[in-house]
């Protein structure tokens, strides 16, 4: 029970964060220049500057029904609540955020509120859920017609920034363009950092004391690998472990203390996926 209440309040606190962070980015500067954007947040701008009465977060809640309704059958119920909250979290900010941002330059407007942007969304995937719109839409196309998740929430995008070419002036939707290849880099950046593990190999003839040690004393998962040296032909154990970047030094000095003849060779990971580093598909 106390696990699960701690889940929770993970989650949610991920995804009120990450919600807020990209409201910020919409409200405060991406408003403030008059900027399109991606996804069902780029839709909804559309609309708001082509209607200034409405509010912009109540056409995202609007415009998020039916997405809700259709994802209610497809999508992990699981996921559809967190992705429930975060979209109402994301919804009320947009609404009653009270800051401006007043920037001259739309290119900086641009590149701040990508930045902005791709920081929360990258805090939001390290959740269960999402802000609802285009994360829903590209799970029911992946579970439907086996598109794979990113490629769906580009087609989305892309959809959204050529019906604005249509509406707006070429130069706000280019900056637009901007803002939404920024806030890809910045999540990719951010959310494959959070992930980024290093794989070390171990070959040492006191093999089993470093296991225990990696294992008992720092809690560092260890696996056991069977290979031959080809010149030799002698059989070696080999200490495979997968480990955060902060965690290598450590690995090092026991592996070291042990035996300083071991041969320790460590392999850049560049995404780790499993349950222990929490990065599976939630959905």
């Amino acid at each position: 029970m106390k696990k699960n209440v701690l889940d929770w309040l993970r989650q949610t606190l991920l995804l009120t964060l990450g919600s807020a962070v990209c409201a910020l980015a919409v409200k405060a500067i991406m408003m403030e220049q008059g900027l399109l954007a991606a996804g069902l947040t780029g839709a909804a701008l559309v609309v708001h500057y082509l209607h200034p009465d409405l509010p912009v977060a109540l056409i995202y809640l609007l415009i998020n029904v039916p997405v809700f309704l259709i994802g209610w059958r497809l999508v992990g119920l699981r996921f559809l609540g967190y992705s429930l909250w975060g979209m109402l979290i994301y919804a009320l900010l947009l609404w009653a955020l009270p800051w401006r941002i007043e920037l001259s330059d739309p290119m900086l407007a641009a590149v701040v509120a990508g930045g902005l942007s791709g920081l929360g969304i990258a805090i939001i995937l390290r959740s269960c859920g999402s802000t609802g719109g285009t994360e829903i839409i590209s799970v029911v196309l992946h579970k439907c017609l086996a598109v794979p998740v990113g490629l769906g929430a580009v087609l989305v995008n892309l959809a959204v920034l050529a019906a604005s070419t249509l509406l707006f002036p070429l130069e706000q939707v280019l900056y637009s363009i901007v803002y939404a290849i920024v806030a890809m880099v910045a999540t990719n950046s951010v959310f494959h950092g959070m992930n980024r593990r290093e794989a070390a190999l171990i070959i040492s003839a006191r093999w089993q004391e470093i296991a225990g040690a990696l294992t008992a004393r720092h809690s560092l998962g260890v696996t056991q690998l069977h290979g031959r040296g080809a010149y030799q032909g002698v059989d070696r154990t080999i200490l495979f472990s997968v480990v955060r970047r902060r965690d290598l030094p450590v690995l090092k000095r026991i592996a070291l203390e042990h035996d300083p003849d071991a041969f320790i060779t460590i392999i850049s990971s560049g995404d780790v996926t499993g349950l222990q580093v929490g990065n599976q598909p939630h959905w």
